[in-house]
C-alpha cells in the first residue's frame, strides 16, 4: 500500500475511539490512517480495562484498515500480524520478547503492550478494523494497580522517539498483513514460535477453578488450547481463560 497517513493529537479521551466515531458520522479515511497522541484521557483495553499512560512517554495509536474480502471468522490473522509487528520491532532492542494469547506482548513476564481490535462488519466481512496499541517505551514509573507493567526504558535504560517507533511498527505490520493474505499459515507459524508459555506446563485459571496445563495450539479464529495436566483438552475464546503469574 502506499504511505499510511498519520495525524498526531496532543491529547485525546482515546484514539480507537476518535476513529469509530469519525465512521460512525460516515467520515471516508483513507487504508492506514493512523492517529497517535501523547496522553488519552479515557484510554482503555479488552472488555473496558483501563490502559495507563504517563503523558508524553509512550506510544498510543490507533490504526484503520479496510480488510478486503477477509471473513469475520478468519481475522486472528490481523491480530497475529500486528503482535507479531510490534515484537518483532522490539526484537531491536531486547530479548525475551513474547506474545501472550491472544496478543498481549511481554518482555519475560511482565507486559509491555496491549492491543485492542474492534470492527465494523459488512455481513459476514470485515469493513472497518481499527487496531489501537497502548506500547511502554518511556515510561519509567507506574502508578497503577496494573500487576506487572514494565517498559522498554525499564528494560534497556535508553530513551527513545515515539514517531521513529510508530513508523518502525506500521512497516512490520503492513509486510506482515500482506503475509497473512498470501499465506496465513506461515503467518501463523510465526506467532506460535513467538507465544508466551507455548509447550510449558503452567498454571490458569477458568470458570473451574484453578488448574494446570500446556498450550497446544491456536486455532486460526483465536481459539486456544489447553491441555490440563490430567490429559484433558480444553478449548477457549478470548477472555474464557486467565493466566496465573
Amino acid at each position: 500500500m502506499t504511505k499510511p497517513e498519520i495525524h498526531y493529537l496532543e491529547s485525546c479521551t482515546s484514539t480507537n475511539r476518535l476513529l469509530l466515531e469519525a465512521l460512525d458520522r460516515g467520515e471516508t479515511l483513507p487504508d492506514g490512517y493512523t492517529v497517535y497522541t501523547s496522553y488519552q484521557s479515557r484510554g482503555y483495553g479488552q472488555i473496558g480495562n483501563s490502559w495507563e499512560a504517563e503523558g508524553g512517554k509512550n506510544l498510543l495509536f490507533s490504526l484503520l484498515i479496510h480488510p478486503t474480502k477477509v471473513h469475520a471468522l478468519e481475522q486472528f490473522f490481523i491480530s497475529e500480524a500486528i503482535a507479531l509487528a510490534i515484537a518483532e520491532y522490539l526484537d531491536s532492542e531486547a530479548t525475551d520478547i513474547s506474545v501472550k494469547w491472544p496478543n498481549d506482548i511481554y518482555w519475560r513476564n511482565k507486559k509491555i503492550c496491549g492491543i485492542l481490535i474492534e470492527n465494523n462488519l459488512a455481513g459476514a466481512y470485515l469493513k472497518d478494523c481499527v487496531i489501537g496499541v497502548g506500547l511502554n517505551i518511556n515510561q519509567e514509573v507506574f502508578r497503577s494497580d496494573a500487576p506487572n507493567p514494565v517498559s522498554l526504558k525499564n528494560i534497556t535504560g535508553k530513551t527513545y522517539s515515539i514517531e521513529d517507533t510508530l513508523g518502525q511498527i506500521l512497516t512490520n505490520f503492513f509486510t506482515l498483513l500482506e503475509l497473512g493474505h498470501f499465506d496465513k499459515n506461515a503467518l501463523h507459524a510465526r506467532y506460535i514460535e513467538r507465544l508466551f508459555r507455548y509447550g510449558e506446563p503452567a498454571c490458569y485459571k477458568d470458570a473451574s477453578g484453578l488448574f494446570t496445563g500446556t498450550i497446544t495450539a491456536v486455532e486460526p479464529d483465536g481459539h486456544l488450547h489447553i491441555k490440563t495436566s490430567n490429559g484433558a483438552d480444553r478449548r477457549y475464546a478470548f477472555k474464557e481463560v486467565s493466566y496465573i503469574l
